[in-house]
């Protein structure tokens, strides 16, 4: 089951939200569902919604890492300490934010933007976590238990993956008490990791039914900066509803080619996965001509062939940036 619901205006918004110079700044909000097969099953999702915006501004000074707008209300008391947040730019930039001042954050990575700070517009929200997503008391529904009885959610961390699930019941002698616990941390409370909108999650599904998992939150509107950066990149697609092949563009910097040798992006279907490539300068006789297409069906145009909430971007190439895009009706929510 995929259902998308997005709600646009102000009479259907669910707040007035954040700063911009002074005026209310609004975003559209829905919900999506998506479903994880039971059995010992592994699903590609993504969360394609995001959290509230807490200030939206523009910069008054860019040095480096280090980002000041002296128009901004005071960030120490908006920046809660225990909280992972992060920085978002109409150009597709971001980064999580590792410290601030009344008036400056700094980031994790120096962006490229505009040599005029005022061309900067910004939002700055807070990164969303396993609590967030699931419910501090597993309210989704995974099995829980031991981490090798438990469903499992994968998280990329650029190395492999983070291993999550729902510790409970566990023997007192093993030292595990009830909550959010990763694999590879014992009994450290993880309720509060951080993580990031971009990430493509597996949930590895031990309970022996599927279970729907519901997502809320806030539309982004504006382009996403991604890197491909391992031989298998887990993406979300970022916006909830409408991304293509098509319009994704993925298309502006995958290597294009033959099926065996482009750029490959991998969709769950439930039985697998569909694959689609951008077709290029192919020999005749293969009666393959340019454009998207799928592994599986020829030379048929795959352009509006939709993004499912989760991707995997197959490289076949180095290491490469993608703007992801939204679609062009996202200019009128």
């Amino acid at each position: 089951m995929k259902k998308t619901t997005l709600l646009a205006g102000a009479s259907a918004l669910a707040a007035t939200l954040g700063f911009s110079y002074g005026q209310a700044f609004t975003t559209p909000v829905g919900y999506h569902t998506e479903t994880a097969a039971g059995g010992g099953a592994f699903t590609v999702i993504g969360v394609n919604l995001v959290d509230a915006p807490l200030v939206s501004s523009a910069l008054t000074g860019v040095a480096g890492a280090t980002l000041t707008d002296a128009n901004a209300p005071d960030f120490t008391t908006i920046l809660a300490e225990g909280s992972d947040y992060s920085i978002e730019f109409a150009n597709g930039q971001h980064s999580r934010i590792t410290g601030n001042t009344a008036n400056t954050v700094t980031t994790a990575t120096e962006l490229a933007l505009d040599a005029d700070p005022a061309n900067n517009s910004y939002i700055i929200r807070k990164v969303r976590t396993l609590a967030d997503y699931f419910g501090a008391d597993n309210s989704a529904g995974f099995l829980s238990g031991s981490a090798t009885e438990a469903d499992n959610i994968w998280i990329p961390d650029g190395e492999g993956f983070k291993k999550a699930y729902y510790a409970e019941g566990l023997p007192a002698f093993l030292g595990i008490t009830d909550g959010w616990r990763l694999v590879s941390t014992a009994n450290e409370d993880q309720a509060g990791f951080g993580i990031d909108f971009t990430k493509g999650l597996i949930v590895e599904r031990r309970g022996a039914e599927a279970l729907d998992l519901t997502f809320t939150g806030h539309v982004k509107l504006t382009p996403t900066d991604v890197t491909a950066d391992a031989g298998f990149t887990y993406l979300s697609r970022v916006y909830p509803t409408g991304s293509t092949l098509g319009n994704s563009g993925i298309a502006e910097t995958a290597l294009r080619g033959s099926a065996t040798d482009a750029t490959n992006i991998w969709m769950p279907d439930g039985a697998g996965f569909k694959k689609g490539y951008f077709a290029e300068g192919l020999p005749a006789f293969l009666g393959i001509t340019d454009g998207w297409r799928l592994v599986s069906t020829a030379n048929e145009d795959q352009t509006d062939f939709p993004l499912t909430s989760g991707i995997i971007v197959q490289r076949n190439q180095d290491q490469f940036d993608i703007t992801l895009t939204p679609p062009a009706f996202y200019a009128d929510l």
